[in-house]
């Protein structure tokens, strides 16, 4: 049996939702507020690298300064205690001032020692910062 009768539809349908609107622009505003938040904070990011960066440079500077003075320390302690020694075996000085002149030796030897270890610190600290640890790896 053949169909008698055949039905065609055709047929445009559009929608458009009102609210979409509203909703694209809240969207759209909040992607704003999160871009200039993720900027922001790049920004607070990058003057914390600067400021550590100066830092370390000051400290190196310091450790340098401290680490040169020290040198200068030690000639001078180990100066006086060959000084001391020598005028306590001709008897011209006595026991005390040769202990406290040892003494005076090695808290200079410490002093250096410690201001050597600040200075290897404030490599590291800088190398750090700038985010290239070859400058402290190359000072090996």
């Amino acid at each position: 049996m053949k169909p008698s009768r055949t039905n065609y539809l055709l047929g445009v349908g559009v929608t458009w939702n009102l609210t979409s609107i509203l909703r694209v622009n809240r969207q759209m505003q909040s992607q704003a507020f999160t871009s200039k938040a993720l900027q922001n904070e790049m920004e607070v990011i990058d003057q914390q690298l600067k400021a550590q960066l100066s830092l370390a440079d000051v400290k190196m500077k310091n450790a340098l300064d401290t680490y040169r003075e020290a040198l200068v320390q030690i000639k001078s302690a180990s100066d006086t205690y060959l000084q001391k020694t020598v005028m306590y075996k001709n008897g011209l000085s006595t026991l005390v001032e040769v202990t406290q002149a040892l003494y005076t030796l090695n808290r200079a030897e410490t002093d250096r020692d410690v201001a050597y270890s600040n200075v290897w610190q404030a490599l590291l600290l800088k190398s750090a910062a700038a985010g290239d640890f070859g400058l402290f790896i190359n000072e090996f």
